[in-house]
């Protein structure tokens, strides 16, 4: 039986009722829950945004990482909900005047800012179109303002031109329409051209961090906007947080030294433009990007596509993709670390012309006993990595401003006396990497490089070069040893140059060269006159068949070092 309606319920019925808002709640494995209202949910739903399932967030590396599967799609929900974040938490400060207009561009901002990526994200604007149309300057950037425009057109979205300006400038970190008098904090939440410090790299670096099997440190950034403070038309943060902000940048560099410039990473990252390259004739990817209509639908998905095929024009890349399929990897034959600058030094010298060159020579010298086919220099890849802490080789901690407690209205810049005296000195480096695309060349194509690389260290000064070119000597000094004793090649990977193995080699690592120094001992088969070209150092030139390719991979004999010093002095006394 029904109950009779009290005067309560008359009461509430009598009243006007006020619907509750168009909200949508998004499960996210970082921060839990994202709230969306109806006027952001309307770019999600568009096919321009819904792309972005398709697009990996770290491109390759879910092939060495594989649970980093994640794809742009979840990281830019991320950064739309931590620049709503950071929006609402400065409109409580008074007197910045921030509107419902400013909350919402911003937050569209941090949605749409990857919209523009393409397959593999990085990879495909960052080698793939450089290497296809050279001539044709274009990033992610660029194609994501297409794509912000064709979503408005095609979706009949109607924005003001002076609020699609303001979007498209947040993005940028910039603001191209001064006359517009846009709040200039706003351009640092998304895109923070000053130090660096945005929502952006909170989120990747949180998502990327918990994808890899890390740990959950989305705290960190949680904490920063909570203390973030307008002042001065900059974002600050409370001195308190100076450790936090450094950590930040730090895990930025560890990811990047870790994970997106994994040697075998990168490895599949060429793989992966070597396939795009050889399908473009026939697929015509590289002209995509100018056309919307058609960029929608590239996605990481283009390697199955390549590999349903039948057609014979996409034959090449069927097999590099089948090579990828069975872990047939291009092979990393050596590496070096140098400080950032330094590589200014190297890189007219090591070109993947000039190590065929010289693993050719070896080839030749050690013609007996290797079966090697001749190298060529599309059988090698220089990979230059560049990694730092965010701001290039500055420390961006310094760059970024700070507030006390007893004086909030107040920013300054912290010295560094004043967090800690552990802090790196130095923030940024290069790795630089050599590949061989035919796995049975690696020795030849080691032995190579490391005789460009001490052709390189013999034209060095220390004056002019930050990385150090000594280490400890056990020779005479009237042995001349400044020629780089760091870099006469890693033990840890050295091999004969007959080595054509499968997979990485698992002898016991040679010493190489002896007393550390490549440039420091002499074999039997030298001649005295490679002997006083190390005596004085003067540039090395191609290697000749006296010149034994042994210095370079030799393994450690207790008679070598005396029989170079014995080669040294019979050769001053001639």
């Amino acid at each position: 039986m029904a109950s009779e309606p009290t005067n309560l319920d008359e009461e509430m019925a009598d009243r006007e009722e006020t619907p509750l808002p168009d909200i949508r709640i998004i499960k996210d494995p970082i921060y839990d829950y994202i709230e969306v209202d109806s006027f952001i949910c309307q770019f999600i739903v568009r096919p321009q945004f819904q792309r972005l399932r398709g697009i990996k967030q770290l491109g390759t590396s879910h092939f060495v990482f594989p649970s980093a599967s994640h794809n742009r799609f979840e990281h830019c929900l991320g950064v739309m909900h931590l620049a709503k974040m950071m929006v609402e938490h400065l409109a409580l400060q008074s007197g910045l005047g921030i509107t419902e207009r400013d909350s919402q561009c911003v937050q569209l901002a941090g949605l749409l800012h990857d919209l523009g990526h393409g397959p593999f994200s990085h990879v495909f604007d960052g080698q793939f179109i450089p290497k296809e149309r050279p001539d044709y300057d274009w990033k992610h950037e660029d194609a994501s303002e297409l794509m912000f425009e064709a979503l408005l057109v095609e979706n009949d979205i109607d924005l003001p031109r002076k609020d699609i300006n303001f979007i498209r400038d947040l993005i940028a970190g910039i603001n191209r329409h001064p006359e517009n008098d846009e709040k200039p904090f706003l351009f640092e939440i998304v895109a923070n051209k000053v130090n660096g410090l945005d929502v952006d790299k909170f989120d990747y670096i949180a998502r990327d961090t918990h994808h890899i099997g890390g740990n959950k440190c989305s705290l960190a950034a949680l904490r920063l906007i909570k203390s973030s403070r307008v002042i001065g038309n900059h974002i600050t943060y409370s001195n308190k947080d100076i450790t936090n902000v450094f950590l930040v940048f730090q895990e930025r560099w560890s990811l990047h030294k870790r994970v997106y410039t994994h040697p075998a990473s990168r490895a599949i990252e060429y793989m992966v433009v070597d396939t795009l390259l050889a399908a473009d004739p026939y697929m015509k990817l590289s002209q995509q990007i100018d056309d919307p209509s058609r960029y929608i639908f590239l996605t990481d998905s283009v390697l199955e596509e390549i590999e349903r095929s039948s057609q014979p024009e996409l034959a090449a890349s069927r097999d590099i993709i089948k090579r990828l399929r069975t872990r047939k990897l291009y092979k990393c034959v050596d590496s070096l670390h140098l400080h950032s600058g330094d590589e200014i030094h190297w890189k007219n010298m090591v070109t993947s012309q000039n190590i065929a060159r010289e693993a050719n020579l070896v080839r030749e010298a050690e013609a007996e006993t290797l079966s090697q086919r001749e190298v060529t220099a599309d059988d090698i890849i220089v990979d230059w990595s560049f990694v730092h802490f965010g701001m290039k080789d500055k420390n961006p901690v310094e760059l970024v401003l700070f507030y006390g407690k007893h004086k909030p209205n107040m920013a300054k810049h912290a010295r560094p006396e004043e967090y800690s005296q552990t802090f790196p000195h130095d923030f940024a480096e290069v790795a630089l990497r050599v590949y061989t695309r035919d796995r049975s060349l690696y020795g030849l194509v080691q032995a190579g490089f490391r005789a460009v690389q001490q052709q390189c260290l013999t034209t060095l000064t220390q004056s002019s070069y930050k990385t150090p070119l000594r280490a400890t000597s056990t020779l005479p000094e009237s042995v001349s040893t400044s020629g780089g004793v760091l870099y006469d090649g890693n033990p840890f990977t050295a091999v004969p140059p007959s080595f054509s193995g499968p997979g990485s080699p698992r002898n016991k690592a040679p010493r190489v060269g002896g007393a550390r120094s490549g440039l420091s001992t002499t074999s039997s088969r030298e001649s005295p006159s490679l002997v006083d070209e190390r005596q004085g150092l003067s540039t090395l030139g191609p290697m000749t068949k006296g010149a034994s390719a042994k210095r370079y991979w030799e393994p450690e004999d207790s008679n070598v070092n005396t029989l170079g010093l014995q080669q040294v002095k019979r050769a001053k006394r001639e």
